[in-house]
């Protein structure tokens, strides 16, 4: 029962002493805007008022004198570093301040926050002021009702006495004072109104002879005039005098409340909850030591603030979880998104900004725009063109997306980009995407075979682009011929390795010449011999080959003649590997073949039976070789069941019941995850699949906590082959081989995608079987895992490197340490990216480009020569080392790929043939790229050999010419650059069509159009294109204002994005907000299932699935109902928003001249036929002098979220942030109304 959550712990230890420090108080620099520069202030933290104050160092009464205050239930956020607009204004003076002694509190109730920002003294104080004020943030808004008005009333309390005390009338022998007529203006600040006669009333002849109020006195005047007269038999209804659920009428005894709760409140829990629960619960919500008995009570005034309190929301906190089903395509679901989400107000000349980034990720919004034009640097600004806002970086905002996107829903993040930049800047937007946003990034499908959209779910923590995508190339090489098709491609190739989207083996798709050709090693300069792979764009050449072919391996099987294919030498690599393209075979829940059989199937289920009925996994079938089967949990106990095989016209089908058949197993699978599996002895739905053993967890070898630091310290001086396998630290499912080498550690990534664990394009069934493999066969450069490392070696080998590094770091040769590498020897660089020199000391180099003479050091920039340039900056991540005495050529790293494949490519390429005098080679072929600075050149101990490939070389280098042409021709007619258009996989932005849908493509409509479409043309036609197609909706052009349109229609139509202004606090943006409050708050509605039917209509009552309920409202009271510190005259109006056929005011109060303690005690009914879109939305209205409305307050909610009974309305400002203390108290039943 969520009145029953737990209160907020006591502090304790060691927290009591950071907010005891806070409360005294630390000297910090404050920055301040542009008109002031930074200056030290005295922070303290004021814990009964919940409020953060700052003064002047010099100020001997901070607590009276203060400079601003902020109040804590207004803080949204607490950063650690620099990350502010103050930080930016004075960078240059900042930088001699540590981002760890550096924090940021923003704060406020608009959608634009302000920033404070401060530099402690220390790292420790920061950290304290940190850790401190998130835990207070915390406790303050989980505080109860009593509590919050106790805070509430100091803090006006001491606001009076700081005035009185600064007036002229406060000396030393006339101290301030707090007095009735301070008092009376109180409450007329808050709209409570009444004759001065009536007033002074309340007050005994001693106040009033004193003319002072204490704190106490306050507080329990106020209190008093809080409650109405005869509320009781307002709360009762009905003419009632006498409220049922107290019997004296002036305490709730907890079996008073339960009794209430259980009757009232319809709370199905609240019979199983104990009478020692509910004492707990009274104790917690009145905070009083006095009254902390066995037996506590509330009194009739508590049991009122309980009932206007958070606690008794009308909101059901049960929808604060995602609870939905996740594993739906996303057409299935409606998306939080945002239209032009860089800017903080209008659309004219408002300013742009990163944090609105930040604040709109925050509040949950999964879609955001960028809008691109060209900026410096090669690299876009983003703001709204042909328009006076101001502008901000790309790398700002896509850096703030990567910091934001995840905090509060770990569902993915579309960014939308609108695209006005010119196809350089375009190139190198993806490279900043790709290196910015890393495994973030989606950038390949996620199922190969995939007929849909794939889920949420399975786009967790992936952040995918919306924008145009190129259309594909037509195949310039159709009439060469090709020898075969590459079985895989270059793993080499920088951050943008694998960023090709659905093209992948675009790059690699023809294949003109293959063979094994001699290429001198730049390490140990021998000739070896190489797999080499021509195709129409690259030379691709690979190591690995060279490590299996000299009957260098001791397996057999395995060796090679020099003549065979690469494609003849993966088929043998599949003897030992699991290089089955079966859909089902990299699934979770395919177990292959069990040693144990049915009995280790049975022990696995038992294993995790409490997954529940459905838990199943699928096993090649022990008694029918070739089939399979189905191994599942149901009704404690497990179950097994055939799936046959049967060939169909030269297929083979898979069925587990006769007549209803499948194309794969995996289809099988797909199906009874979704619908029941029926026989004559059950009937069940497959669910939870069964976990993959971890076999490698009981290996020698693995170190699950093991670091690569640790690991190459202790491996360091162990002999060749010595091993051992460690979790990655950058991807979680990843691991890595560290092995030793010449006196080298290398590290060697293992890729897990579902059960498969893969290096490279070799993929294995465990990681035991992995290791096995690799300790018959070389892992690189004829080395084998032979020496597996236990976790107890490791420490011994750490303990000795330990005492090594105490004596001197060498070791007994004089060779210095590994981890002391020389980084001022020069060294020969590749250049992993393009990059233009922004200084004149800078270098601009090509992707590929050889740098050579390159000073290395521990900071971000290396010095080098290219192209002429001597001795020039470079930045060190743009480069990769391919020459030293300290690092291999392909070296592997847990950051890049295993380094025994490169890449060339061919376009532009120059090939010449010359003889040679090096032992054994007779023909050298030289190849020269505009790219390079040194030629590439391939060896070759056969003449005939060599003129082919130089005549292969060559037609490939014409093929790349042509192509690369008709490349630029599309990217300059589509505007778009094809480095862009690679990351597209999904949201691929078309103009729409009436037909031939993709379900990779979207479109997108302004409102004006989409009304049209959507609601006066072509109904019936986007509601069928909505159950798989996904559309974006934005405001038309003319909404300067930044206004929104009523998102409603839309949404009831089946669109899934609809973009408004997040900036702008309007009715739009509050039913957005209540909409995508459900559900966790996670940016993703799962849409009805009525939805899906082809004879849903948005405006038809009639239709199939809806469930038609009757609503009725008791409009009771309300508190704090005051307009700007003004008194008012508030009305309330309640309305539905949802179906055209369920929408409009449902009810509107009488005008009460009271804001403070308004009761009305008003009713109203009314049905609603669909209540899965429906909205209800309360909204306080002022009535002025001329009889015109006011805002003042409004609260929203979806019908379908909320709890029945006497409930709390919950009030919010327009950006629907929660106003203090003020609620509507009504009673609300719904009723299924059933069909005549």
């Amino acid at each position: 029962m969520s009145c029953f959550s737990a209160m907020s712990a006591p502090l304790l230890g060691e927290m009591e002493q950071t907010i005891g420090m806070l409360e005294r108080g630390t000297i910090v620099t404050k920055l301040y805007g542009k008109q002031r520069r930074p200056d030290r202030r005295h922070l303290m933290l004021i814990r009964e008022t919940r409020q953060l104050l700052w003064a002047t160092v010099a100020t001997q009464t901070p607590r009276t004198d203060y400079e601003g205050a902020i109040q804590l239930r207004e803080i949204r956020e607490i950063r650690v570093g620099k990350h502010s607009k103050e930080f930016r204004l004075f960078a240059d003076d900042c930088q001699r301040f540590e981002s760890s002694k550096c924090f940021v509190i923003l704060h406020g109730n608009h959608f634009k926050l302000k920033s404070f920002s401060v530099v402690a003294l220390s790292e420790i104080e920061a950290d304290n002021w940190v850790r401190g004020l998130r835990y207070m943030v915390k406790d303050t808004l989980g505080a109860p009702y009593p509590l919050q008005i106790d805070r509430w009333l100091r803090r006006e309390y001491y606001q009076i006495e700081n005035v009185n005390t600064h007036s002229a009338k406060a000396t030393e022998q006339s101290p301030a004072q707090v007095t009735i007529k301070d008092f009376k203006l109180f409450l007329a600040g808050v709209s409570c109104k009444m004759t001065t006669g009536k007033f002074m009333e309340h007050f005994t002849e001693d106040v009033r002879r004193k003319h002072d109020l204490k704190f106490d006195d306050f507080s329990r005047l106020y209190q008093k005039l809080l409650l109405p007269n005869g509320f009781a038999s307002v709360l009762s209804g009905s003419g009632v005098a006498n409220f049922p659920y107290s019997e004296d009428q002036q305490v709730v005894r907890p079996a008073e409340l339960k009794q209430f709760l259980e009757t009232e409140q319809r709370d199905v829990s609240a019979s199983e909850i104990s009478s020692a629960a509910i004492a707990s619960f009274i104790r917690d919500f009145v905070q009083d030591v006095e009254r902390d008995v066995q037996e506590p009570y509330l009194t009739f005034p508590e049991f009122v603030d309980f009932l206007f309190s958070k606690q008794n929301d009308l909101w059901n906190s049960k929808y604060d979880q995602v609870f939905m089903d996740m594993n739906l395509p996303l057409s299935s679901y409606w998306i939080a998104s945002s239209h032009n989400t860089y800017l903080t107000g209008d659309q004219f000349s408002s300013e742009s900004s990163c944090e609105a980034y930040a604040r709109a990720l925050r509040m949950g919004c999964r879609c955001i725009e960028l809008d691109c034009w060209n900026g410096p640097d090669n690299l876009p600004y983003i703001f709204h063109g042909h328009t006076i806002t101001s502008k901000i970086k790309f790398m700002d905002v896509i850096k703030t997306i990567k910091d934001h996107a995840f905090t509060s829903s770990e569902y993915p993040v579309i960014l939308s980009i609108e695209q006005n930049c010119s196809l350089e800047q375009q190139r190198n937007m993806a490279q900043a995407l790709i290196e910015v946003f890393g495994d973030m990034l989606l950038t390949q499908p996620c199922d190969r075979n995939e007929q849909h959209l794939p889920s949420p779910y399975q786009l967790r923590r992936k952040i995918i682009l919306k924008h145009k995508k190129l259309p594909q190339f037509d195949d310039i090489a159709n009439g060469i011929s090709s020898t075969g098709s590459l079985g895989h491609r270059s793993s080499l190739g920088g951050a943008g390795g694998g960023a090709h989207g659905e093209n992948d083996g675009e790059n690699v798709r023809k294949v003109f010449k293959e063979g094994l050709l001699y290429f001198k090693d730049p390490v140990d300069k021998s000739w070896n011999l190489y797999q080499f792979v021509l195709t129409h764009q690259e030379l691709i050449y690979s190591s690995e080959i060279n490590e299996s072919r000299n009957g260098n391996s001791e397996d057999d099987d395995f060796g090679l003649s020099s003549s065979c294919s690469l494609n003849s030498n993966m088929q043998q690599k599949q003897k030992d590997t699991s290089a089955n393209d079966e859909l089902h075979f990299g699934e979770n829940w395919f177990h292959g073949k069990l040693e144990g059989g049915r009995k280790e199937a049975d022990d696995l289920l038992k294993k995790y039976k409490h997954f529940g009925d459905g838990t199943f996994l699928v096993r090649e079938s022990a008694t029918f070789v070739g089939d399979y089967s189905l191994s599942f949990w149901r009704r404690n106990r497990p179950n097994h069941c055939r799936i046959k095989l049967k060939h169909e016209n030269g297929s083979i089908k898979y069925y587990l019941v006769e007549n209803f058949v499948f194309d794969s197993l995996y289809s099988l699978i797909v199906y009874y995850r979704k619908n029941m599996l029926r026989s004559s002895e059950f009937s069940i739905i497959l669910k939870e699949p069964v976990p993959q053993p971890k076999k490698h967890e009981d290996q020698e070898w693995f170190h699950p906590n093991t670091t690569k630091e640790q690991a190459e310290q202790g491996l360091y001086r162990l002999e060749i082959g010595s091993f051992l396998v460690r979790p990655s630290v950058q991807s979680i499912n990843a691991f890595v081989i560290s092995f030793t080498i010449n006196r080298k550690i290398k590290h060697c990534r293992i890729m897990q995608e579902g059960r498969l664990y893969g290096i490279d394009t070799m993929n294995f069934e465990s990681l035991v079987s992995l290791i096995n493999y690799y300790t018959r066969n070389p892992l690189y450069r004829n080395v084998k895992l032979s020496h597996p490392v236990s976790q107890e070696l490791l420490r011994q080998a750490l303990a000795e490197a330990a005492q090594g590094d105490h004596s001197g770091g060498h070791d007994d040769n004089g060779a210095s340490n590994y981890m002391g590498s020389n980084l001022e020897e020069n060294v020969t660089c590749k250049a992993l990216y393009s990059y233009k020199a922004n200084k004149p000391d800078e270098l601009s180099f090509p992707k590929h480009a050889i740098i050579t003479n390159v000073q290395r050091d521990n900071s971000m920039w290396w010095i080098g020569d290219y192209g002429g340039m001597i001795k020039k900056h470079l930045p060190a991540n743009y480069v990769k080392v391919i020459d030293s005495t300290t690092e291999d050529y392909n070296s592997l790293n847990e950051e890049g790929t295993d380094g025994r494949t490169d890449s060339i490519e061919i376009f532009g390429a120059v090939a010449s043939l010359f003889e040679s005098n090096d032992p054994g080679i007779i023909f050298k072929l030289q190849i020269q790229t505009p790219t390079m600075q040194n030629p590439f050149v391939i060896g070759f101990d056969n003449q005939e050999t060599a003129y082919e490939w130089i005549k292969a070389i060559q037609e490939a280098a014409l093929i790349a010419s042509q192509l690369a042409s008709e490349r630029r021709k599309k990217e300059r007619t589509a505007r778009v650059a094809k480095e862009m258009s690679d990351l597209i996989i999904y949201f691929r932005s078309v103009p729409f069509r009436e037909h031939s849908w993709i379900f990779q493509e979207m479109s997108s409509f302004p409102e004006t159009k989409a009304e049209k479409q959507f609601f006066q043309q072509n109904t019936q036609l986007f509601l069928s294109y909505h159950r798989n197609q996904i559309s974006r909706v934005y405001p038309k052009g003319q909404r300067l204002d930044s206004s929104n349109f009523n998102p409603m229609p839309f949404w009831n139509v089946g669109s899934q994005m609809i973009a408004l202004n997040y900036q702008t606090g309007d009715k739009a943006m509050q039913l957005n907000q209540a909409k995508f409050r459900n559900n966790g708050q996670c940016g993703y509605i799962l849409k009805p299932s009525f939805m899906k039917s082809d004879s849903f209509n948005p405006n038809n009552p009639l239709c199939d699935g809806l469930s038609e309920v009757k609503v009725s409202i008791r409009l009771i009271a309300a508190r704090h109902l005051f307009r700007g510190g003004k008194s008012n005259n508030p009305q309330i109006v309640v309305e539905l928003i949802g179906a055209s056929f369920d929408t409009g005011v449902k009810y509107r109060t009488k005008v009460n001249e009271n804001g403070f303690n308004p009761v009305w005690n008003e009713s109203c009914e009314f049905n609603v036929r669909n209540p899965q879109f429906a909205i209800l939305r309360f909204e306080v209205q002022d009535e002025d002098m001329f009889a015109e409305t006011h805002f003042i307050a409004q609260a929203c909610y979806p019908l379908t979220c909320i709890r029945q009974g006497y409930r709390s309305v919950i009030l919010r400002n327009k950006f629907s942030e929660e106003l203090e203390l003020s609620s509507l108290l009504i009673n609300i039943k719904i009723a299924n109304v059933t069909a005549p």
